[in-house]
Order: C-alpha cells, then structure tokens, then sequence
C-alpha cells in the first residue's frame, strides 16, 4: 500500500490535477491514474454491457469540437474554423459523418437503453447552420432510442442567434440552451480573444423565449484574467435583470492547456477568487434563485441540467465526439481522442476513439459517491448513500468514517458533516492503493 503523509499527498494530488484536461472538477478513480486505451473497443462494449445491468438512467453527451477561434481561457480541444466559410462547411462535412460511424459503433449496445438526456456541448454547436443540424439530430435518433422526455440540452454562443437556428432547436426537441456569456466586460473579453457582442445577450434570451425554448441557463466565468470584482459583479447584476431560468458561475482554471498559461500568464489568487464567486451566490440568492449543484443557481429546484446533476447516483453517460468523457456506471471512466485530427482518423477506421481510461466496480462508484458529496456539500446523506448503493455507509466505509471523525466529522440528522471543505484529506482517506500507485506511475512519465 502506499503511504504518504499529508504534505506529501497534496503534492501528489496538485501533480494529478495537472493532468488533467477532461474538464471534469472529480473523477474516481482520479483521471491521472487513468490507463492508455487505444485498441480496447471489444473490453469497452463488455463494459457497457455490464454497466447497464447497473444503471438506473443514461444521458448521451457529444462534443462539437469547432469554435469560431479560441478564447484565451478555454482549456478544451477546440478547432478554431470562424464563422462561416468553406472551412467551416467542410468540418461539419467530416464531423457529421464521423460522429455516425462513431454512433454506430454503440448502437447495438444501446439498442433497448431510452436515454433521459442529452447534452450537446463544445466547442461551439450553435456555428452549426439549421440543415447541418436537422442531420446532427436526425444521425443520433436513427443510432439511440431518444423519447420525448428525454431532456435535450445545447450550448450556444449568444452571436449565433438567428430564427432559423431556433426553430431547427425547436424542431428536434432541445428543451434547454445554455448560452455561454462567460463576460459582458469589454476589456475583459479583449484581454481572453473572446469575441462576442456586447448587446446579444439579451436579445438572444428573448429570442428562445418567444421560440418556447424556456430552460434558458446563462455561464459566467469568476476570475478572468483582466476581470476584478466590481467587473463580475456588474455581469451578474445585468444577468439577474434578465431572470433566465439557471445561472452557472464558474471558476477559470488556468490548466497547462489554456493559452492563457501557454503564453506565462499565472492564475489569480484562488481564495479572492472564491470569495467573488461566493458573494455572486448571494446575489443570487436574495434575487430569489435557489442553489442546483456546486456552480449553479436556478429559479426553481428543477431549474437545471439533469445530466450534470449529482453524478453520484447511479447515472451512466456515454460520450461521442473529441475529448468527450464517458461513465459507464460501475464498468469504466474513459476519454476519447481528444485532438479532432486524431479523433477523425480513428473513427474513420471503424475504431473505438477511447483514448485514456480505466475500468472500474461497483465500489469504485461509493467512493466517487463519498468524495463527491464531501467535496460539494461537506456532508453524506447515509440513508440516500444506501438507497443508492444498496448498502451502509459505515459498514462499506467503517476505517474511512472513524478517519473522518477524528479530523472533526459528526453525525448530525442523518447525515455524516464536515467542519469545513476537506479537499485533500478526504482524497488521501478514499483513495485506494492502486489508483495512487497508477497515478505515481503516470506522474513519472
């Protein structure tokens, strides 16, 4: 087993984060421990065929991996090919048809799976024209079973807002947008390379509701490079005036993988940042929304992206696309080939995409359950962790819990509470061997 004291465990834990670009603020087993997948199409079937048996509900997400350039924050595998244009007509082309053989290759397995969502992310899906996205949704429901409850969300940048656009969303079910604002600060969008104009926001809000596209979420960023409190508070307030349905606010993160930290610049003080981001949910908060998950607010409890809502549950999601993540519930964690040009060669070939990974049991989802929730909430609900997992907390976790209650955890109205945030302690206590040993190994390499 591999023992490490506390300072030393959190230079193991900083060193995973590094490499991680998934973009996923949790993963168990941790993403850094993950191992190369390539050519392990046949064990990732398997995988599913037993995670379904498992499974009370799957979401299907799928990655549109273009943008019209690339913002200085994002850390994603995006291919920047503008707006409009040959290039950006020919990328779709290609994408569109690689993404069906990539559905292609999951649709047998998921023949009798109804899915409960569907989320489609990026990148930029909103660049598609409303013909390339009649065929985006119309490949998907020829491969996966998606039922008229299937909650359907988008991603869309607030200049690509046109009628036809909107009636195409409308036409294939999307029930939610979500449109990335990330900043209505001139300078601040100068200083990221966002482009993005100032006065769409708001036309674009109105613009879904008058389609009946009501689930309307908003992203602000917290912590841009050039953006100071008085800068993020002014966004929110003009947000809040516009009362869309959900508001996330997220952290920058600068990664290796932003051009921000390509080119040296350096993150912002991490506590200052919080203490914004803290004082924006209280905003919120007196403005009458009421908190959804860890980064988002919403009107009402049911304000929300259901695929992204507490992930400890027993939830599958299958990935397609660059870089998409995949979850196959008490099976595997995997990522696909996150460069497009890398992406497109393997689906091209007929070959699973999945790049890095590791396949996993259903005790592995406890401890992913256990962290998430201490990490989210500073609490386990022990009767919910036993209707989920069909056991006790304390008889899975008996070493974990009296770990727990010497570093001031209480039992207090069924539910197991943390003093404050224990980030690394709670890693360092869950964490098993052989993930740390895993993760040792790809640190060193």
């Amino acid at each position: 087993m591999v023992k490490l004291n506390e300072r030393a465990f959190d230079a193991f834990l900083a060193a995973l984060r590094r490499l991680d670009y998934t973009g996923y603020a949790e993963q168990y087993p941790p993403f850094g421990s993950w191992v190369d997948f390539s050519g392990k199409g046949r064990e990732v079937i398997a995988a599913w065929g037993r995670s379904h048996k498992l499974t009370k509900e799957t979401g299907l997400f799928v990655n549109v991996p273009f943008c019209r350039s690339r913002c200085r924050f994002c850390f994603l595998p995006v291919t920047a090919i503008g707006s409009s244009g040959p290039v950006r007509a020919r990328s779709f082309a290609r994408y569109l048809t690689a993404l069906d053989r990539e559905a292609g290759f999951y649709s047998n397995t998921f023949k009798n799976i109804r899915l409960s969502t569907l989320y489609i992310g990026g990148g930029t899906p909103s660049l598609m024209t409303p013909e390339e996205t009649l065929e985006f949704f119309g490949l998907l429901r020829r491969r996966f079973n998606i039922p008229k409850s299937c909650q359907i969300i988008l991603e869309l940048h607030p200049d690509d807002v046109t009628d036809g656009k909107l009636s195409a969303y409308k036409t294939c079910g999307v029930s939610r947008v979500c449109i990335g604002v990330q900043s209505m600060d001139e300078k601040v969008l100068d200083v990221n390379a966002r482009r993005q104009g100032l006065g769409r926001v708001a036309a674009a809000h109105a613009a879904l509701l008058a389609h009946g596209i009501k689930g309307v979420n908003i992203d602000l960023i917290c912590g841009l490079s050039g953006q100071g409190r008085a800068s993020f508070l002014r966004d929110l307030r003009e947000i809040i005036k516009l009362r869309p349905d959900q508001v996330h606010l997220n952290t920058f993160i600068n990664t290796p993988y932003t051009l921000h930290a390509m080119t040296g610049g350096r993150a912002g003080d991490e506590r200052k940042v919080e203490a914004v981001r803290k004082e924006g949910f209280r905003r919120l908060t007196r403005a009458g929304y009421v908190k959804i998950d860890s980064d988002s607010m919403g009107r009402t409890p049911d304000s929300r992206n259901r695929q992204s809502t507490d992930l400890s549950g027993r939830r599958s999601v299958l990935g397609l696309g660059p870089g998409a993540v995949s979850r196959a519930f008490g099976a595997a964690r995997y990522i696909n080939r996150a460069g497009w040009t890398g992406w497109l060669d393997r689906t091209s070939r007929g070959a699973c995409p999945a790049e890095k990974g590791v396949f996993c049991v259903p005790a592995d989802e406890m401890i992913y359950s256990a962290i998430t929730k201490f990490t989210d909430e500073q609490a386990v609900n022990l009767a919910e962790f036993r209707r989920v997992h069909g056991k006790a907390f304390n008889e899975v976790f008996l070493e974990e819990m009296a770990a727990l209650k010497c570093a001031g955890a209480s039992l207090s109205g069924g539910k197991l509470k943390l003093p404050h945030n224990m980030w690394g302690l709670v890693r360092r206590i869950f964490y098993r061997p052989e993930a740390v040993a895993r993760g040792f190994s790809n640190i060193s390499n």
